[in-house]
């Protein structure tokens, strides 16, 4: 007896088969018509702004606009980049507006792909450990909110939940939808982050320079509070959180400069990066000129990593040589005559007092924290006299939600730069850079509470997670990352 030859059955197709399919179909076309859907979008957001066409057609704007965020996440991100740098036109809650609303569409309709197997799915490599530290990031920040509401009760917890939403919880979602998005080397989110970041930091400038003319136009909207004298707010009424959102484009543009092939681009680029840079001098923040050295240090590192040493040990023994200087010269540019012996100005002791405070919130509470917000309620007790937040979003995680996190907030950080440092070029050296100056910015101040850093930070970072996810799949693939077109949609 002849045996037959054992067949292969085909497993018929399925309900999500058929919805694969007929996505596929629909999506087929959308690259080349995405950038002009997005532009349009993004166009008469500012337009109805600047019109003041009230709630009806802010209304319809949102509903569009999250349509389409769910039906095509990756030009819902795009959306979100160029309206992120400035102030709510829309809110839902009195603290949560549309942005935090269109992350969370965004990730959720990414969840829906991933769910079912969706395209793409098996070209996303394994996720990365700053990947794995924000998906935990995210979790055990919004768990703290538990605690929060058992402490503190239900008024301040509705007033917390919302502001955690609006700031580390949309940092974490955007950081995660940019990292998928960008697997295959899509820049686009990076390139409008970048571009709407330097029409912001130039508004502020101008804000700075001209204020009534500005705040009497009709483009008044743009910027947020009065003016505070001699530093520079404009889109944001913290001159801190302002220098961190300048900051982020400036770190890209210089390392083009810098960095980039080709005289013509490097010209652009550096007239570009000088008015952030006088943007972010009048923020009067000193955490700008640490960034600035931290980009030096990297682009020397690339270059050779004994220079990148060397410049760091030889920047540090500067550094201490000319901080008496500089602290006198802080005592001048605030308008303060220091007391004899007084080398502190009344800030800086403050912000050491928060410090110090958040540790003692940390040692009472070591395993979970007091609960996210508690520096607000209880840190007079613990010698936090005058600020009303910590100053410091490392020492933050801590002092809220104890060790576990707050050490995998410095894991993350670790992490990403670990990550973003295998970036190959002038776009690894600038995006590394940014990184690092919004870390920087987060050591001295808190920009966890401004999703107008938050969220291009994070598009930032996670684009340069995914290029070098990509990096290290095809090593000589640069070339090939910058100059990719925008696929179907995913």
């Amino acid at each position: 007896m002849i045996a037959r030859p054992a067949t292969t059955v085909k497993p018929r197709p399925g309900v999500i088969d058929l919805y694969r399919e007929l996505g596929s179909a629909l999506f087929r076309g959308w690259s080349r018509a995405a950038p002009l859907v997005e532009g349009t979008l993004i166009l008469s957001w500012f337009l109805l702004r600047t019109v003041d066409a009230g709630p009806l057609g802010m209304w319809l704007w949102v509903v569009v606009t999250t349509g389409l965020a769910v039906i095509a996440p990756t030009s819902g991100l795009v959306i979100l980049a160029a309206i992120a740098p400035f102030n709510e036109g829309f809110l839902l809650t009195r603290d949560m507006g549309v942005k935090s609303l269109f992350a969370l569409l965004i990730v959720g309709s990414i969840g829906v792909r991933v769910a079912i197997g969706w395209r793409g799915w098996r070209e996303w490599p394994r996720p990365s450990a700053s990947v794995i530290l924000a998906a935990f990031l995210l979790l055990s920040t919004g768990a703290g909110l538990a605690i929060t509401r058992l402490r503190f009760g239900h008024d301040f917890f509705n007033n917390a939940w919302q502001i955690w939403f609006t700031g580390v919880g949309t940092m974490f979602l955007v950081f995660l939808a940019a990292v998928w998005i960008a697997r295959r080397g899509d820049l686009r989110p990076l390139v409008v982050t970048c571009i709407a970041a330097t029409v912001a930091s130039l508004v502020s400038l101008l804000d700075f320079a001209a204020p009534e003319a500005l705040r009497s136009s009709v483009a008044g909207w743009m910027v947020s509070g009065p003016p505070i004298g001699q530093r520079l707010t404009g889109v944001m009424r913290s001159p801190t959180s302002t220098a961190a959102l300048v900051m982020l484009p400036a770190m890209v543009l210089l390392a083009a400069a810098f960095v980039r092939r080709g005289l013509l681009l490097r010209l652009g680029a550096s007239l570009a990066a000088i008015p952030l840079l006088v943007a972010a001098y009048f923020t009067l923040n000193r955490a700008i000129y640490l960034a600035l050295f931290a980009l030096a240090v990297v682009m020397a590192w690339r270059v050779r990593p004994r220079y990148g040493i060397g410049l760091a040990l030889v920047g540090l023994a500067v550094g201490l040589a000319l901080l008496p200087g500089y602290m006198a010269l802080r005592f001048e540019t605030v308008g303060v005559r220091p007391e004899p012996g007084q080398v502190l100005l009344a800030t800086d002791i403050q912000r050491l007092e928060a410090w110090a405070a958040s540790i003692r919130m940390f040692i009472d509470q070591p395993v979970v924290g007091h609960g996210y917000r508690a520096y607000r309620e209880v840190s007079p007790s613990f010698g936090g006299i005058v600020l009303n937040a910590p100053h410091n979003e490392w020492l933050r995680l801590f002092a809220e939600h104890g060790l576990f996190v707050g050490l995998a907030g410095l894991a993350f950080v670790v992490a990403t730069v670990r990550e973003l440092a295998r970036v190959p070029g002038w776009l690894g050296a600038g995006i590394l850079g940014a990184f690092v100056s919004f870390a920087l910015a987060a050591s001295f101040n808190n920009p966890f509470l401004f999703n107008q850093v938050t969220i291009p930070a994070s598009i930032i970072a996670g684009t340069g997670v995914a290029l070098a996810a990509l990096a290290r799949a095809s090593p000589t693939a640069e070339p090939a990352i910058l100059a990719t077109e925008p696929a179907a949609e995913p």
